[in-house]
C-alpha cells in the first residue's frame, strides 16, 4: 500500500539557451506535484528590446500549444482553451516572466516552454496520484558481447534502470570517476511497464579500453526521492582478458 508522500518539488538546474548576445533561462527544469497544488515557472531573458514573451504547453506525445502571449505594453493574450484563472502570467519587467499553474490535475502534466525571439527552454511537470509511492530504480550493468568485440573491435556496456516511478530519471556514465559523453546513447524516453518505468543507456568504446582491468565503468541513475535528488551507482571493471 503506497505511503502518502509530501509534494515533491525539485530544480535540478536552470535550463539555458545561449546565442550571440542572447540568453534565456527557465526554472525549475523538472517538477513533480500532487493534484491540487500550484507551480510557478520563472523565465529570464536578457534581450531588453524584446517586448513579447510566449508560454507554450506540450502534452506527452503531442505538439506545442501556445498558452499566452505577454507584452510590456498590453494585457496578456490567451489562446482558446486557456485562461488566467488557470495559467496566471505576470511580467515583472522586460526581462522576467512568471507563469503560475493553479490547482494542477493529471491533465496538466506536460512540458511548458518559455520563448523569447526564437529561443526556447522548458519545464517538465509530472502530476502523480495523492497516494502514489515514489519507487527508486533497480540498476544493472551488462558486459559487452564477445561477438561485437571479435567482429568490430568495439565494446558496448548496457545500463538498465528499471522498476521506477515516476519517469523522472537520468542516466550518466563515468569512466574512472570522469563523466563520459562520447560513445553514449540513451533512450529518448522511459518505457512504461505496467505501473513502473525503465530506461536504458549504452556506452560504446574501443575494445582495448574494455580490456584494461584498471578501468572502472560506472552508471549513475539520478531520480527524485522525498523532495531531493537521489542517486544509485553501479560499476564494473574492465576485463583482464584471456
Amino acid at each position: 500500500e503506497g505511503r502518502n508522500f509530501l509534494p515533491l518539488c525539485l530544480c535540478l538546474h536552470c535550463l539555458q539557451s545561449v546565442g550571440i548576445g542572447a540568453y534565456i533561462a527557465q526554472w525549475p527544469e523538472k517538477i513533480i506535484l500532487r493534484p491540487g497544488h500550484s507551480l510557478t515557472i520563472s523565465c529570464y531573458q536578457n534581450y531588453s528590446n524584446l517586448a513579447y514573451m510566449f508560454w507554450y504547453q506540450q502534452p506527452p506525445r503531442n505538439g506545442l500549444k501556445l498558452i499566452v502571449s505577454s507584452s510590456t505594453w498590453s494585457h496578456n493574450s490567451y489562446e482558446d482553451g486557456y485562461s488566467e484563472a488557470k495559467f496566471e502570467v505576470t511580467r515583472q519587467n522586460t526581462d522576467y516572466s512568471l507563469m503560475t499553474i493553479k490547482n494542477v490535475t493529471a491533465q496538466d502534466a506536460a512540458t511548458y516552454f518559455c520563448a523569447a525571439n526564437d529561443r526556447t527552454v522548458g519545464t517538465k511537470l509530472t502530476v502523480i496520484g495523492e497516494n502514489d509511492e515514489i519507487i527508486p530504480p533497480a540498476v544493472a550493468i551488462f558486459s559487452p558481447s564477445k561477438q561485437e568485440i571479435q567482429q568490430k573491435s568495439k565494446a558496448t556496456l548496457v545500463c538498465l534502470a528499471s522498476g521506477f516511478y515516476p519517469d523522472h530519471l537520468t542516466l550518466v556514465w563515468r569512466v574512472n570517476g570522469v563523466k563520459r559523453t562520447e560513445g553514449v546513447g540513451t533512450d529518448e524516453s522511459s518505457t512504461q511497464n505496467g505501473s513502473t518505468y525503465s530506461l536504458t543507456s549504452r556506452l560504446r568504446m574501443p575494445a582495448w579500453e574494455w580490456f584494461n582491468p584498471l578501468n572502472r565503468f560506472e552508471c549513475v541513475a539520478n531520480f527524485f526521492q522525498n523532495g531531493t535528488t537521489a542517486s544509485i551507482n553501479k560499476f564494473i571493471h574492465g576485463d583482464a582478458g584471456e
